[in-house]
């Protein structure tokens, strides 16, 4: 086992790793004996950001040292192109197929016909609402929006509007970090007026729709994207205005978002970004390739696995813990 994906695994799982109460084997799809030589068909969400392809990479090294043979597809952020993929994976009649789905209301059809074929399915970050599947992991993303939400609000002061750069309108992720953003800004923070912009996980797509909202309103004091990637265009848009001011000075407009990718926590560090809401690539992907490796060896499997967001700031941006740091 390397000495990074342990070192990762060990500090992402101790921290943030929470088991759901039901553990249970799946008779319909009872395996038993080795993982060695079972082949698994993973259908990524998409290899274009830095939190998805940490994740994919844990997820090879344990399955290299399982022996299982694994097959990467890239979704690229695309949900019609993962309906195709996920459906193609199902024809190569793997031992498993492992999603993390764009939009999973359009892989009910998907998740249907690798039930009919009898593939065990497990599932990552969003639940198709039909369909079975053994086991799911997801991140808590309802208490990420509310941290992002505390941390935005702790920069500028408690007053003043601020923009939410959302992820897709079809994920189950997104809505519930807006849910967590909005519902502590209106609890705990009156005085801030919070305009969400759907800007789809994408960083040009940010980059262009805050351009348009800073034009509207050019005292906005703070943005919190529901990805660290968004991010990057929030800033090249700001450059382009002349508000990227360092944190600290005057003018300053915050920055919070959410992963903890290694770039975030250089722009934390450059006192670009003011924080990140960290949830673990490594945490959630060993959770999710453990109840798989346990379905191949006929034990228990997880029916649910949860990890948990964590804030970094300046204060703490070098704690070697960090996933953004990992070598």
């Amino acid at each position: 086992m390397s000495t990074a994906w342990t070192r990762r695994a060990a500090l992402g799982g101790a921290a943030a790793l929470a088991l759901a109460a039901a553990t249970a084997a799946h008779p319909a799809f009872a395996a038993a004996g080795d993982a060695k030589g079972k082949t698994v068909e993973y259908v990524t969400f998409g290899l274009q950001f830095e939190y998805q392809v940490a994740m994919v990479d844990g997820i090879k090294k344990k399955a290299a040292e399982a022996g299982v043979k694994l097959d990467v597809i890239d979704g690229k952020g695309d949900p019609n192109m993962q309906v195709n993929e996920v459906l193609d994976a199902v024809t190569k009649k793997p031992d498993a197929l492992l999603i993390n789905p764009v939009d999973a209301k359009l892989l009910v059809a998907g998740v249907k016909r690798a039930n009919e074929a009898k593939v065990p399915v497990f599932i990552m970050e969003n639940a198709p609402p039909e369909g079975k599947y053994l086991s799911f992991v997801d991140f808590d993303n309802e208490a990420g929006g509310a941290m992002g939400a505390d941390a935005l609000a702790k920069v500028i002061g408690g007053k003043g509007t601020v923009l939410e750069a959302r992820g897709s309108t079809g994920s189950e992720a997104a809505e519930l970090r807006h849910k967590g953003f909005v519902d502590r800004m209106k609890a705990a923070y009156p005085d801030i007026t919070v305009k969400s912009l759907n800007t789809e996980w994408v960083a040009d797509t940010a980059y262009k729709m805050v351009l348009d909202a800073f034009t509207q309103d050019p005292a906005v004091r703070g943005v919190f994207s529901h990805n660290d990637e968004m991010l990057r265009g929030v800033a090249s848009a700001l450059r382009q205005i002349g508000k990227l001011k360092p944190a600290g000075e005057e003018g300053h407009v915050a920055l919070v978002g959410l992963d903890g990718t290694p770039l975030a926590l250089k722009r934390i560090r450059d006192g670009v970004q003011d924080a990140t809401v960290e949830q673990s690539p490594y945490a959630m992907g060993g959770a999710i390739f453990d109840a798989i490796v346990a379905h191949f060896e006929g034990r228990p499997v997880p029916e649910k696995a949860r990890t948990e967001p964590s804030l970094i700031t300046k204060a703490n941006v070098d704690a070697l813990g960090h996933w953004g740091n990992a070598k």
